[in-house]
């Protein structure tokens, strides 16, 4: 399943490797750092944990798969939990 970003009052920019994001919604600032800035990136489009693992990968070439997919599912879980992912 496709996970994405909440579209409304939810405003971000990349300042060099990391991710600055505006949550309107709750009146919060947040940053994210490089990892979480490669998967912010994915879900700005629209991408499947398979897809956010894979990303990781990519990227991290020394990191395992399984790792990788935690790391994805982490991810997920603490977006969803600040509400910044669609329902």
């Amino acid at each position: 399943m496709k996970q994405r970003l909440r579209a409304e009052q939810l405003d971000w920019r990349q300042i060099d490797e990391e991710i600055v994001i505006l949550d309107g919604a709750r009146a919060e600032y947040l940053t994210l750092n490089r990892s979480g800035a490669v998967l912010w990136r994915r879900l700005a489009l629209g991408a499947t944990r398979e897809e956010l693992a894979s990303a990781l990968l990519d990227v991290y070439e020394d990191l395992d798969p399984a790792s990788a997919g935690g790391d994805a599912d982490a991810f997920l879980s603490r977006l969803a939990s600040l509400g910044l992912l669609e329902e």
